[in-house]
């Protein structure tokens, strides 16, 4: 719950009483490794923080898995909107065993109604989850394979060598021989 709440401080709109009401509307979660979290046609509408494991998200594309993300710790949102109550193409499972808390957006929402604050801090982890995208999508448009591992390596030091080795491949766009290639370069 204590790092919870620090992520929920963190927020620029959060003082240590509305952090204190999100941890208690948060429920703790054992996500045990290989679990289909959310599917295109089934998402709760809750949003997730991972405080210890590693989960990633992907979308089939002519029959294979393709990685979107993947994540040790932070907020995983969920795959439907909850707001305009949109469909999504991803799939979240976990890669190991991981623990977590799960909060109601609906719950969330209801605070929100009492002080604003609550939505501006839901905003933020919105917002911080669309940088997040937005320099996934940054990496992805680096043209030589060798420099974006780089790239991700500089950007996510604590996951170059958590995913397995497809899951990475498939993250950055790399056929998986010349990423074996590309790693064995660059072991430290």
């Amino acid at each position: 719950m204590k790092l919870l709440i620090e992520k929920l401080q963190s927020l620029q709109h959060a003082t240590g009483h509305f952090a204190r009401e999100i941890a208690e509307i948060s429920v703790p979660k054992i996500f045990n490794k290989g679990l289909l979290l959310s599917t295109p046609e089934h998402s709760y509408p809750e949003l997730y923080f991972v405080d210890n494991g590693l989960a990633r998200g992907y979308f089939t594309h002519q029959g294979q898995e393709q990685t979107s993300w993947i994540l040790a710790q932070g907020f995983i949102l969920p795959t439907a909107s909850f707001f305009s109550f949109s469909r999504s193409i991803e799939y979240i499972n976990f890669l190991k065993d991981s623990s977590g808390y799960a909060i109601s957006l609906s719950q969330w929402s209801e605070l929100g109604k009492i002080n604003p604050v609550f939505l501006l801090m839901l905003l933020e982890i919105y917002e911080e989850n669309l940088q997040h995208i937005k320099q996934r999508e940054q990496m992805l448009r680096i043209r030589h394979a060798e420099t974006r591992f780089l790239y991700f390596q500089q950007q996510y030091p604590e996951l170059i060598n958590l995913p397995t080795h497809e899951i990475l491949a498939s993250l950055l766009a790399i056929e998986s021989k010349y990423l074996f290639k590309i790693k064995r370069k660059y072991r430290k």
